[in-house]
């Protein structure tokens, strides 16, 4: 009686410990790709002219 109750005790502490550790490298790839965003959002708006001063249609 007392091994089950040990080995239920094991499996639950591994099963905590898995579920921990999981979801520490979810976390750690989440922030890798919202800075992956950050930087890719950054570069679009690097990528795009600056405002003319003149207020005119060049299409117009």
């Amino acid at each position: 009686m007392m091994e089950s109750i040990a080995a239920a005790s094991m499996s639950m502490s591994q099963m905590e410990f898995a579920n921990a550790y999981d979801m520490a490298i979810l976390k750690k790839s989440m922030e890798s790709m919202e800075a992956q965003a950050e930087t890719l959002i950054n570069d679009m708006l690097a990528a795009v002219p600056a405002p003319s001063q003149y207020g005119f249609d060049v299409y117009g």
